[in-house]
């Protein structure tokens, strides 16, 4: 037999009654189809626009409860924090790979152990650099 070289196939009947394969790829990280304009590349390119994507004039102290109000429903922005500092989230929602339901489990909280469990590997600093708010602080 040959050597297994791609995804599994099945077969299925043609127009012409002919059998042609049909190959079904695994979504193994459940990314969603992005939107033209919604690459990594166009995430990239608009952080270095200069474009306002913290949403504040300057840095702020956030507290919990502002936070918690920041959580993108009812025309509100979406803020997340991770070790402590705080980001606009809601720039970035229509570049997530996973999709913007996803990235909105963790608007309005802290998102840090969330992130941690599906990407360590990501560096959220550099991805969301352009878009940090302030700094998390007590009520």
């Amino acid at each position: 037999p040959a050597p297994n070289r791609g995804p599994p196939s099945t077969l299925t009947p043609t127009a012409n009654g002919g059998l042609a394969p049909v190959f079904k790829t695994p979504n193994a990280r459940n990314k969603v189809q992005l939107t033209p304009g919604h690459s990594p590349l166009d995430w990239a390119t608009l952080q270095r626009s200069g474009a306002d994507l913290s949403g504040v004039s300057s840095l702020q102290r956030v507290t919990p409860s502002m936070l918690k109000f920041h959580n993108g429903r009812k025309g509100r922005p979406a803020w997340s924090s991770y070790q402590g500092k705080v980001y606009n989230i809601t720039p970035y929602l229509p570049f997530h790979p996973g999709g913007e339901g996803e990235l909105r489990r963790c608007a309005g909280k802290d998102g840090g152990k969330l992130f941690m469990e599906v990407h360590p590997w990501v560096n959220w600093e550099n991805m969301l650099g352009e878009c940090l708010v302030g700094i998390m602080v007590v009520e």
